[in-house]
């Protein structure tokens, strides 16, 4: 009995997508300090909140997408695939645990609440449901799933939403893109097996590389004004970073390949949590 039930956990586990959910939850962190304020139970609040909704919407989504998941390579051993989670359950699962999400947001405040429950809505009715199967401009609506926890953590010590998350919230949104992208360039062929219509898919390599460039170059702006908060060390790192990431999508676009959009996405990661961790250390110092 026993065996079984840490067998399901670590299948939900790996269901949740903890190297999204850490993400996100730094994003939350860095609304929270961004803020000004600290407030250790309302920190609290929405970091066990925004995971627990985070995790829900992941274990919807793959309970949702398991006829895509089986064509493709990448996502063909997941715990939903193998029969290991049935969809009902993992549909079930995840809404509870959003559910739980909010309501430990709501113990904050409203705004906290409001902006866990977006989250998800957003990742799973939004992205999933309408989005994604239907448009190549899935993965750039859908990226408010992430700004939103960037606006609840700064709802978490203010009750309120304000010029300064907007700009938060508004660097993963413009983030999410070229990150997102040069994935689906990096594995193009297991997106189209499964009939999903991500911007690599239905266009080019050439084209799909600019798109990524493109889309990289529109985020720097918002990087930057994050400096008027952050101050000048997160400046410093901000614009070092931008030219590295730079350098990553003109490779991209002069040799618009699998390996070189792999590339690119590998470092685009480090390059939102550092300046996340930026924007959290310049409030702390």
């Amino acid at each position: 009995m026993q065996t079984n039930i840490k067998a399901r956990l670590i299948y939900y586990a790996k269901l949740s997508k903890p190297r999204i959910i850490w993400l996100l939850d730094l994003a939350a962190l860095s609304g929270a300090f961004l803020s000004g304020r600290f407030l250790p139970m309302n920190l609290l609040l929405v970091l066990v909140g925004g995971t627990l909704a985070s995790a829900g919407s992941m274990i919807v989504n793959e309970g949702i997408e398991i006829d895509r998941d089986k064509v493709m390579r990448r996502t063909s051993k997941r715990p939903t695939v193998m029969g290991y989670v049935t969809r009902k359950e993992a549909i079930y699962v995840g809404t509870v645990m959003l559910t739980a999400g909010t309501l430990f947001g709501l113990v904050d405040n409203v705004w906290t609440a409001f902006f866990i429950l977006l989250g998800g809505l957003v990742y799973i009715l939004v992205y999933t449901v309408w989005l994604k199967p239907r448009t190549p401009l899935n993965i750039v609506i859908g990226g408010l799933a992430g700004s939103a926890a960037a606006w609840a953590g700064y709802a978490s010590s203010t009750n309120s939403f304000t010029l300064a998350s907007l700009f938060l919230g508004l660097l993963i949104f413009m983030w999410t893109p070229g990150h997102f992208w040069a994935l689906a360039l990096r594995f193009k062929e297991d997106y189209g097996r499964a009939g999903i219509p991500m911007l690599p898919v239905i266009m080019n390599e050439n084209f799909s590389a600019k798109m990524i460039a493109l889309s990289n170059a529109l985020m720097i702006p918002f990087a930057l004004v994050l400096s008027l908060y952050a101050g000048t060390m997160y400046m410093v790192v901000a614009v070092l970073l931008s030219i590295i990431q730079m350098y990553f999508s003109i490779r991209l676009m002069r040799n618009p390949t699998g390996e070189e959009a792999w590339r690119s996405f590998k470092f685009s990661s480090p390059y939102l949590a550092i300046l996340l961790i930026l924007i959290v250390l310049s409030r702390i110092i």
